[in-house]
């Protein structure tokens, strides 16, 4: 091979390997921001989420907030299923399976919320993306709460802590764009 191809080969090599540092870098440097914005959200659980989707390698902070969005739908929709099997586990008393039925009322809305909020990021209305992702990462708090004062929380803990932290990611990246 003469010297100019591996010159041009070790060029794109060098700047490939530049934009895939550099798209690493986004994800880090969003989450350090958010991080700092909400001592709530752990920057590594902020890194490693985002980094789960592949898409987070090359996205600007709008994909990184729709991103976000979308693990929130995901985490809420997968609470909602744990929260069935719940309510079908002849082993929970009708108490408990009241309050996990009104959770599921909540996780209900976050699903709603996170998707609106995706809606509203992709068509550049971030003040609404905002209010939704509020919504989206209050309503597992409430879920939360609503076990911890009935000293049922363990039930939902992850799920509730994850969802908000992922609803408060998105939502810490949309209040930078706007």
């Amino acid at each position: 091979m003469d010297t100019s191809k591996v010159l041009l080969i070790l060029i794109s090599l060098a700047i490939l390997l530049q934009s895939l540092e550099h798209a690493d870098a986004s994800v880090e440097d969003e989450c350090k921001i958010v991080a700092a914005a909400d001592p709530n959200v752990d920057y590594n659980f902020c890194v490693t989420s985002l980094q789960a989707d592949p898409r987070s390698g090359s996205a600007n902070a709008k994909e990184l907030a729709i991103i976000a969005a979308n693990l929130t739908v995901a985490n809420a929709t997968s609470t909602l299923s744990k929260i069935e099997k719940l309510v079908g586990d002849s082993k929970i008393d009708s108490a408990t399976k009241g309050l996990l039925n009104q959770c599921r009322s909540f996780y209900k809305d976050v699903v709603t919320a996170a998707s609106g909020a995706i809606k509203a990021i992709s068509s550049g209305s971030m003040s609404d993306a905002k209010k939704q992702l509020t919504e989206a990462s209050d309503n597992p708090q409430d879920c939360d709460n609503l076990l911890f004062e009935a000293g049922k929380n363990y039930l939902l803990t992850k799920e509730d802590n994850d969802c908000t932290n992922l609803a408060s990611i998105a939502q810490h990246i949309v209040a930078k764009l706007q």
